[in-house]
């Protein structure tokens, strides 16, 4: 199964996963915390591998998802695993 962890940094300097996000059959299904996941869910994230860098990808795009989340997030305070299996 293919997966990505969302780290965020702790006050303390260390990275904790607060959410993980799996492919189930074509969909996407993220677990942890509820908020971040809704923001996800509501808002998508940029599809960069496009030429249109307006594109929108959500939970439904899978697997491209999934891959787009590591350019999404890679601030010092939010950074994506690169997919990884199971």
């Amino acid at each position: 199964m293919s997966f990505v962890e969302i780290y965020k940094l702790q006050n303390n300097g260390e990275q904790k996963i607060i959410v993980t996000c799996k492919l189930i059959e074509k969909t996407v299904i993220c677990e942890g915390d509820e908020a971040f996941i809704n923001n996800l869910k509501k808002d998508g994230i940029l599809d960069y591998s496009s030429d249109d860098h307006n594109k929108k990808l959500f939970f439904k795009d899978g697997l491209k998802f999934l891959e787009q989340l590591k350019y999404n997030f890679k601030s010092g305070y939010l950074n994506a695993s690169e997919v990884k299996e199971e």
